[in-house]
């Protein structure tokens, strides 16, 4: 009789690499991404695992192997098929190569050339069979992934993260798939940052919380104790409190650390400076700094000598047309309670614009015309080309204590702005924005919806280094859909999942 376990995963624990060149040299941990987790995944489970996206990350390539953990091991005779969405965002190949390199390491040659051609005749692969994968929407990637996990002959499939990528009739169909493939006695790691899909199609509920379990159990006692912490974390009405909250869970993972000896941590007075170096990093450092130099010796001849060449070839300038069309633009407030007429409207609200400006702009609000300075605005036209980044990423420029909990408190952006109203307790409100009361969150409504969020900004100067940035507010345009709009001089962030 075959064992029914699947996968073993005892005392996983992961330190990350740090970011900065000296500490890798000193080889100091950046901080514990995982710790102490444990779980057992059986044939024909759906086991749900909820937690941030990082800290799903890196599970997830501890689990199939691509990286090792810092402590604790993985057993399993089992093939895993690994689906994330945001692994695949810069393929190069486009989806009949991709398509087949996967099948190739699931499947025999000949069952893989059979389903090559069964899949090219579906539409989702047809229209799209020689686009490289990075110029497809990440719907459409997501989409291509489930089919792929309907196919392969693998005994575990992780999906990462999947569910926030689909769309309403997307959501079924991956709810099928899921329901068929535990079934067929496949065991399944449901990996999301949103306790909805969880709980739709989980049967067993892991919750890691500062990467540790802090909840193993049933799925419907599961579900109800995270509300629970969401709404004690909801109702905190200062920063002291809510530097008290979850002191011991924070304490246990967030602080720097240098790990040596099984993740024993030796304090300065037991080791030298000798001790801290890793001689390794810094002969491979050097080397790396030689070939560096040399390459850029190399490129500085190659310009010296060729550059006369190049300069006279003929350079056509494609002059985009002018458009015709009316079309409508869009400001962000950015001064508290601005009036229009009778309007009064809060910090960050949306309003529209006539683009052709001098020394300020016309806004309309109830079908009248204002005049407003432009530095009162911040411009917002949504076809621009503004620089693309994932929301994940713009996280960290957040506030620690919405960074902390953006799952939960994101999701009511594109419901129905009752659910704010019912949910919340709130210390201001109106048929255009509420304010929760204890949390730096703001919602604004547009036609009875929640069409955005405010949180507060944080490290804007780290962030404009990041992203090689000069302007004083700053609009990103999200890889899900969406926007993330900065007001600097305020230091707040606008969400808007649309």
């Amino acid at each position: 009789m075959h064992d029914i376990i699947l996968l073993r995963a005892r005392d996983l624990t992961y330190a990350k690499e740090p970011v900065k060149f000296k500490d890798r040299i000193l080889s100091r941990a950046e901080g514990l991404m995982l710790k102490d987790v444990t779980f057992h995944l059986y044939k024909g489970e759906v086991l749900g695992i909820l937690s941030d996206y990082k800290t799903l990350y890196y599970l997830k390539e501890v689990v199939s192997g691509t990286l090792d953990a810092t402590k604790g091991k993985v057993k399993t005779r089992s093939s895993i098929l690994s689906l994330d969405v945001m692994d695949h965002v810069h393929h190069r190949h486009p989806v009949n190569i991709f398509v087949s390199e996967l099948l190739d390491e699931y499947m025999r040659p000949d069952a893989a050339l059979r389903v090559m051609e069964e899949l090219k005749e579906q539409p989702l692969f047809r229209k799209r069979w020689t686009t490289p994968v990075r110029n497809l929407p990440r719907r459409e990637i997501a989409l291509i992934l489930i089919e792929m996990s309907k196919v392969t002959d693998a005994d575990i499939i992780i999906y990462c993260n999947m569910y926030r990528h689909l769309s309403g009739r997307d959501k079924e169909m991956f709810r099928n798939t899921v329901d068929n493939l535990e079934r067929s006695e496949r065991g399944l790691l449901l990996l999301e940052s949103d306790i909805e899909p969880i709980s739709m199609l989980a049967n067993y509920f892991l919750w890691l919380s500062y990467g540790q379990i802090r909840y193993d159990g049933s799925v419907k006692k599961g579900v109800d104790t995270y509300n629970e912490y969401m709404r004690k974390k909801s109702q905190l009405k200062s920063v002291d409190e809510e530097a008290l909250f979850d002191l011991e869970w924070k304490q246990n993972v967030s602080e720097y650390a240098r790990y040596k000896h099984s993740l024993k941590r030796l304090s300065r007075k037991q080791t030298g400076i000798i001790d801290g170096l890793n001689i390794r990093k810094i002969i491979l450092s050097v080397v790396l700094l030689f070939m560096m130099l040399m390459s850029s010796f190399v490129i500085f001849m190659d310009i010296t000598f060729t550059g006369e060449a190049n300069s006279n070839q003929d350079q056509r300038v494609t002059v985009p047309e002018e458009e015709e069309s009316a079309r409508t633009y869009y400001a962000i407030t950015a001064e508290d309670d601005m009036e229009f007429g009778s309007q009064v409207l809060s910090h960050m609200s949306l309003v529209e614009v006539d683009s052709d400006y001098q020394d300020g702009y016309t806004v309309m609000v109830g079908g009248s015309e204002y005049e407003t300075g432009e530095n009162s605005l911040i411009y917002f036209n949504p076809a621009s080309l503004y620089p693309e980044a994932a929301f994940e990423s713009l996280l960290p420029y957040t506030s620690d204590r919405f960074l902390e909990s953006y799952q939960f408190y994101t999701r009511y952006v594109g419901r129905q702005a009752e659910k704010v109203t019912d949910d919340f307790s709130l210390s201001s409100s109106d048929e255009r924005h509420a304010t929760v009361s204890g949390f730096p969150v703001t919602y604004h409504f547009r036609n009875g919806y929640v069409f955005s969020m405010t949180m507060p900004a944080s490290d804007i100067d780290g962030l404009r280094e990041e992203y090689g940035l000069n302007s004083e507010d700053v609009i990103f345009r999200l890889q899900d859909g969406g926007f993330m709009i900065l007001d600097a001089s305020n230091e707040t962030w606008l969400y808007i999942d649309q």
